[in-house]
């Protein structure tokens, strides 16, 4: 695929680094990702999702097409199917850690943005700057309200925590704090535009930071996108981030120039949680 991209991480303040990434670039499905695991309390569930995650979307996509379209089930739901296998092999394991999660797919003109905890995709546009993604903080109503609908609590240490223990209330794998934090992804789809010139992940060492703005405006900066990446995990360490930080940077403009549609449209966002919380409220 014609996309070309960049990455950059650093360490930042803490004793070791726990996020994973994974870039997947397939000629023959049309298919390109970019995602980032941020894990918290070990490195080793980040490390799980970025192996099986987008191989396990993969594989049932492949399976899927081969049968009448029809009878096909949407690019969303395999997504979300991928994000409980994973979470589940995880608990599985009993590791008491957990991992965040952000993947950009880009399927010919057509794009998916899932999530689950704190890190973001985000995408440049004519007027500035898309978010495609939802943080997943405790204190977010419709969080908080689902977390204390299972019996569970939202304390502040600091920050809103789960239990007192966990600062985001989806994640993949933290057994010991399930039902309350959920491994559900937020998934937003909508096709391209020619507007579309840059796309950026990171997790939440840059977020807690940087505005999407500024983020996105650094990027542009940079025609070489490692050189963006990097650049970005600088401003966020000078802005005062001592968090573990990965970026990776999407040039997209070689890629959108040609398509027909100038301005980008979302054109559904998928969430059983937040559907579930409607329907109870």
């Amino acid at each position: 695929m014609n996309i070309r991209y960049g990455m950059s991480e650093d360490i930042g303040f803490r004793t070791s680094m726990e996020d994973e990434h994974a870039v997947y670039d397939s000629e023959e499905r049309s298919f390109f990702s970019a995602e980032i695991y941020d894990g918290h309390g070990g490195r080793k569930p980040a490390r799980i999702a970025a192996e099986m995650l987008t191989p396990a979307f993969l594989h049932a996509w492949d399976r899927e097409m081969k049968k009448p379209a029809r009878d096909r089930r949407s690019e969303a739901d395999l997504l979300r199917e991928a994000y409980l296998e994973v979470d589940a092999y995880i608990v599985t394991k009993r590791l008491k850690a957990g991992t965040c999660a952000v993947q950009l797919y880009i399927t010919q003109d057509r794009f998916m943005a899932a999530n689950t905890g704190d890190s973001r995709a985000i995408i440049g546009t004519a007027e500035g700057v898309e978010v495609l993604t939802r943080d997943h903080k405790p204190d977010d109503a419709p969080e908080r309200s689902r977390v204390e609908a299972l019996g569970g609590s939202v304390k502040v240490f600091g920050v809103p925590r789960v239990q007192g223990i966990l600062a985001i209330s989806r994640a993949l794998g933290d057994a010991c704090l399930k039902p309350y934090v959920s491994p559900e992804p937020r998934i937003s789809e909508g096709s391209l535009g020619t507007e579309n010139d840059r796309a950026l992940l990171a997790c939440d060492g840059v977020w807690d930071v940087l505005s999407p703005e500024t983020a996105i405006k650094t990027a542009r900066r940079y025609e070489d996108p490692k050189e963006a990446a990097e650049n970005i995990v600088r401003a966020a360490k000078d802005a005062g981030s001592g968090d573990n930080i990965t970026v990776i940077v999407l040039d997209l403009r070689n890629y959108t120039a040609g398509l027909k549609r100038k301005k980008m449209k979302i054109t559904g966002v998928h969430d059983r949680l937040t559907e579930n919380m409607y329907e109870i409220l």
